[in-house]
C-alpha cells in the first residue's frame, strides 16, 4: 500500500510538472507568430503604405527572423500602442515606443532600448527666430499628444498646440499656425529627410530628456524579455550601425564625429549594455 502511495504521489507530482510547464509555454508571447504595432507615419522609422520601411521595421524584421518566427505588422499610432497591447492586438510594439516609469506602472514591460534620442524643435527652413534658450520665448509650438514630448514644459513658449501625430503637427506650422514642433530629435530628423528643403532642426538636447525606445510587450513575460534583450544585442553588434546609415542618414549626416563634444551619430544614438541592463525587464 504505501509503495502505492508513492507511486500515485510521483504521478501526481509529474502531472502538476507537466501542466505548469505547459501553462509556461502557453503563456510566451514568442510563439506561432508576432504581431507587431508599428507606426506607418514615420519617416526613417517606420512610413508607407504597402511596403512598409524604417529603422522600426528592420529591427521587428530581425526580431522575428532571428526568432524563426513569422510576423504580421499591425498599423497603429502613438495614442494606440498601450491599447493595442492590452486588448492583445498586438503582442509585441516596435514604435518609437520610450521606456518610462509610467508606462511600467500601466503594466507595460520594454525589452531593449534599440536606440537613444534627445529632443528638440523642427522649424520651417527659413525660419530663424529660434537660436536659442530667450528666442523660444512667446514661440507657438506643437506637441504630439500621448508621447512624452506632450510632457515637457518648454519655458516662455506657448505650448497649447496639441495634435495626434506628428504629420499634423507639421502640417499646422506649414500653414504658420504654430512655429515649431517639439518631438524626439531622431523623429524630426525622419521628417526633415522626407522633406528636402523645407524644415530644420535647432536647438537638440536642450529641452526634456533622453528617450530611450525599447520594443513593448505587456507585464508577465520576463523570459521572454531576456530572448528579446539577446536578440537586441545581436542587433546592435552586426546591424545597427548600417541600419542607422540607411534608415536616418541626414541624422548620421549632422553627426558626422568632428564635434569631439558630442562623437558621431553611434556614440550619440546607440544603447549601452548599462542602459538595457537598468531599463529593461522590469515586470
Amino acid at each position: 500500500m504505501a509503495v502505492m502511495r508513492r507511486i500515485l504521489l510521483c504521478f501526481v507530482l509529474l502531472l502538476a510538472a507537466g501542466c505548469a510547464r505547459g501553462s509556461e509555454e502557453k503563456d510566451t508571447i514568442l510563439r506561432d507568430r508576432l504581431t507587431v504595432g508599428v507606426a506607418n507615419d514615420g519617416p526613417g522609422f517606420a512610413a508607407g503604405t504597402t511596403n512598409l520601411s524604417g529603422f522600426d521595421i528592420d529591427l521587428m524584421k530581425f526580431l522575428a527572423d532571428s526568432l524563426g518566427l513569422p510576423y504580421a505588422p499591425t498599423i497603429l499610432t502613438s495614442r494606440d500602442r498601450i491599447g493595442f497591447l492590452k486588448a492583445r492586438s498586438a503582442n509585441l510594439v516596435v514604435s518609437s515606443f520610450s521606456i518610462t516609469k509610467e508606462r511600467n506602472d500601466m503594466g507595460i514591460d520594454f525589452a531593449g532600448p534599440y536606440i537613444v534620442s534627445d529632443q528638440a524643435l523642427l522649424v520651417r527652413v527659413g525660419d530663424h527666430r529660434i537660436t536659442g534658450l530667450a528666442s523660444v520665448r512667446n514661440k507657438s509650438v506643437c506637441t504630439v499628444g500621448s508621447t512624452t514630448g506632450s510632457e515637457v514644459d518648454i519655458p516662455g513658449a506657448r505650448m497649447g498646440t496639441r495634435k495626434p501625430t506628428t504629420t499634423a503637427c507639421t502640417a499646422e506650422m506649414d500653414k504658420h499656425n504654430a512655429d515649431a514642433v517639439f518631438n524626439d530629435t531622431l523623429i524630426l530628423y525622419g521628417f526633415l529627410q522626407a522633406n528636402p528643403g523645407r524644415y530644420r532642426v535647432v536647438l537638440p538636447g536642450t529641452f526634456g530628456q533622453l528617450q530611450y525606445y525599447g520594443v513593448g510587450f505587456l507585464a508577465g513575460h520576463h523570459d521572454d524579455c531576456l530572448k528579446l534583450n539577446e536578440k537586441i544585442r545581436l542587433f546592435l553588434r552586426e546591424k545597427w550601425r548600417g541600419v542607422f546609415q540607411t534608415q536616418l542618414p541626414q541624422a548620421a549626416k549632422a553627426y558626422p564625429g568632428g564635434d569631439t563634444s558630442k562623437g558621431d551619430f553611434e556614440s550619440q544614438f546607440k544603447p549601452k549594455e548599462a542602459d538595457i541592463t537598468s531599463l529593461s525587464c522590469k515586470l
